[in-house]
């Protein structure tokens, strides 16, 4: 009899083992350093606000946090790496949902925004500038150039596609004319081709821009959106808007974040929620950075991110279809029209 007790208890406690370290492994994350991956080069405006993201995780779960940039094919390289990578909680995606929600209609990746769950931090409008030099001193102007002498305008761009190069199409579309687009590898080479005098013109970000903008390094001549954008220790930047009050174009304001794919486990979804309520929405350093840097500061996520990044993708991805950037219909991967 106590040999057949003990035998029992020694097979019960056996088969418990599993189950045990199932819940053991699930409460357990993170346990283990944790990557994200910014698939622009080091020093651009997604490094510098994923780096900071990375020090505010790093302290509320306890656990090292690293940034990796992995760039090329307008960012695919490195959202294409998280994509093939376990699907356990380790590896984030970063970058903006445009770019991350058109790759599909490009041509470029297979990836659509319901693979992903999103869990934004800012977002940065394109501010169009030229050199200090330039002969243009308002938006008008320019636009008068690119009609006078169409293709002569080079403008500086973080790829072909890119939000930046979408936003110059937006542009475009507004006021005539034709521009020549010339692509570089993120923020930081765009900058300094435009400060070199290598293009006329550029449509980053004002995050990518900002230390240019506050040295008199570049000269702004709008921001691409309705409202004025204020970098601290800068002039306020004017709105297109009060150039061209029929500009309306939302979709190429960034929304930058984290993108963690859909299926990784629900524990590590539910985790990150509460971080971005209770740790990054309070997070000083990035509030600062916001401030700082011409960005506008946005910790949302769940459905409220899927909103605003559905919105922002549906007016990005026909403007790229309608103007011959997509050679996929949006229709076909279930994007409507705006």
């Amino acid at each position: 009899m106590y040999r057949r007790n003990l035998l029992s208890f020694f097979l019960g406690s056996v088969l418990a083992m599993p189950l045990a370290n199932a819940v053991s492994a699930q409460e357990a994350w993170p346990a283990k350093p944790i990557q994200i991956v910014v698939p622009w080069a080091a020093g651009g405006a997604t490094d510098a606000v994923m780096r900071l993201v990375a020090t505010e995780v790093s302290n509320a779960l306890k656990v090292p946090v690293s940034v990796v940039n992995q760039t090329g094919a307008s960012g695919t390289v490195g959202t294409n790496a998280v994509l093939q990578a376990p699907r356990d909680g380790y590896t984030w995606a970063s970058g903006g949902v445009q770019d991350l929600g058109t790759y599909k209609v490009q041509g470029l990746l297979d990836t659509t925004l319901d693979d992903w769950e999103l869990f934004l931090v800012v977002r940065n409008a394109p501010v169009l500038s030229v050199s200090p030099d330039s002969p243009f001193q308002n938006p008008q102007e320019l636009a008068a150039f690119m009609n006078e002498k169409p293709g002569e305008l080079t403008v500086g761009t973080s790829g072909i596609p890119s939000t930046a190069y979408s936003a110059m199409q937006a542009f475009q579309a507004l006021v005539g004319g034709e521009f020549r687009a010339v692509a570089y590898d993120g923020d930081a080479p765009t900058m300094v081709a435009l400060v070199s005098g290598e293009v006329m013109a550029s449509t980053q970000s004002g995050p990518g821009q900002a230390a240019m903008i506050k040295g008199e390094r570049v000269r702004p001549l709008a921001v691409l959106a309705d409202t004025p954008l204020a970098i601290a220790g800068a002039k306020t930047i004017p709105a297109i808007t009060d150039f061209f009050p029929d500009f309306n174009s939302p979709g190429v304001t960034i929304q930058a974040g984290i993108f963690v794919p859909a299926d990784a486990p629900q524990e590590v979804l539910d985790r990150m929620g509460e971080l971005w309520v209770n740790e990054i929405a309070n997070s000083e350093r990035l509030k600062t950075y916001a401030s700082e840097n011409g960005s506008i500061f946005t910790p949302v996520h769940g459905e409220e991110a899927k909103a605003m990044a559905r919105a922002a993708v549906s007016e990005a991805a026909w403007r790229m279809y309608d103007g011959g950037t997509a050679s996929i219909s949006p229709e076909e991967v279930g994007i409507p029209r705006p």
